[in-house]
């Protein structure tokens, strides 16, 4: 999810904030500074509103933090690490890196941040009569009736929401096909998704202008979601069990770092018409030279400068090894918004490149050939 920055690290997994995040922040705020605490606890004043709303916007992401967290390490007690979790308009999600190794690994994973919620809310609900009363007792109490609803809403059963990946354990531990159990979850996600909508609708018709357009992007988001998450899984069936090292390109023009640009440009760039080149020092890969790269020297210095000073160097580049999964690379690609990766052994000597269009090729080929291409052909071999 791009669009944010990284707060920090908390127990090993990094939190990143969407940029969305800043506008639920704004409206939550908001809303329970002109509406909610006004009429629940009247006979305040507009600053103390807004101060009220502003910290319980902020301690409810902190409570949603606080739930994916719950999903993060139960993951990681089941051996599955959590890339990053991310704040946004909607509320957090943890990356967690791969699916869950059983059904009822998924299952203690899904059913981990509902559970956390409900014992905030019950935390925050004997801590509320101690302090009630008081402003921060409203405070208090709108957190413990927050979680209680976090939790039961993200149970219901639609994927990607919490309760639909538990429907998915379920129906996933029944059959023991998870494409199949993610197939259903998400068509149940997309019902939900309509519901919303339709209800987001019904609300815009009768005046509620505000709540029934919150309700459809709700909708919305869960209808991409689940389309979304359905397709992760065929893309992680197909090409979970291929590596890198079967797909990749091997044969590869590369450039000495010690030609001059000139020479580049001569001998590779306009015979080959290549965007840009490995740069291979003996059997080590040292860099890369783009085309933008060698444009980039005026005219007169190109029989001065050499290929090492103007090229990329390899502490920058994106790689991967050999016996990288393919969906991981292909996962990589989108992430870092580049179109291949170069593919390099563990010493570090480069031995092929793999592109996007390697990658959709063999989600053609493994989607609709994946089990003969298996069993005919033995891991790491082309």
């Amino acid at each position: 999810m791009g669009g944010g920055f990284r707060l920090g690290r908390l127990l090993g997994i990094p939190i990143f904030i969407h940029s969305s995040w800043f506008i639920a922040l704004w409206v939550l705020s908001w809303s329970l500074a002109v509406a909610y605490y006004p009429q629940e606890f009247p006979g305040l004043g507009p600053s103390t509103y807004w101060g009220m709303g502003i910290i319980s916007a902020l301690l409810l992401f902190g409570s949603v933090l606080v739930h994916e967290f719950g999903h993060a390490l139960t993951a990681r007690r089941y051996g599955v690490r959590t890339r990053n979790i991310t704040l946004f308009m909607f509320g957090g999600v943890a990356q967690i890196a791969a699916e869950p190794p059983t059904a009822n690994a998924e299952l203690a994973i899904a059913a981990a941040g509902p559970a956390t919620s409900y014992v905030l809310a019950g935390l925050f609900w004997l801590l509320d009569r101690v302090v009630a009363g008081t402003a921060l007792g409203a405070i208090i109490g709108y957190l413990a009736f927050i979680n209680a609803t976090l939790a039961t809403f993200n149970l219901i059963p639609g994927f990607p929401l919490d309760g639909g990946r538990v429907l998915r354990a379920l129906l996933w531990r029944r059959s023991g096909d998870l494409e199949q159990a993610t197939r259903i979850a998400s068509q149940s996600g997309q019902v939900v998704a309509v519901i919303f909508i339709g209800l987001g609708l019904l609300q815009m018709f009768r005046g509620a202008f505000v709540g029934g357009l919150w309700l459809i992007l709700i909708g919305w988001f869960l209808q991409s979601a689940a389309q979304a998450g359905y397709q992760q899984v065929v893309l992680r069936q197909a090409l979970g069990g291929v590596r890198v090292g079967d797909i990749m390109t091997r044969d590869l023009h590369t450039i000495d770092p010690n030609l001059t640009v000139e020479e580049a440009i001569t001998d590779f760039f306009i015979p080959l018409k290549h965007g840009g080149f490995p740069v291979v020092y003996g059997d080590r890969l040292v860099g890369v030279v783009t085309l933008q790269d060698v444009r980039g020297v005026p005219a007169e210095a190109r029989r001065e400068r050499r290929v090492r000073d103007v090229m990329t160097p390899f502490a920058n580049l994106k790689t991967v090894r050999p016996t990288t999964t393919a969906y991981d690379a292909f996962m990589r690609l989108g992430q870092e918004q580049i179109g291949r990766l170069l593919v390099v052994d563990d010493g570090g000597s480069l031995v092929g490149i793999v592109t996007r269009s390697d990658l959709l090729h063999a989600i053609r080929l493994y989607t609709e050939f994946g089990p003969e291409l298996r069993e005919e052909k033995p891991a790491g071999t082309r």
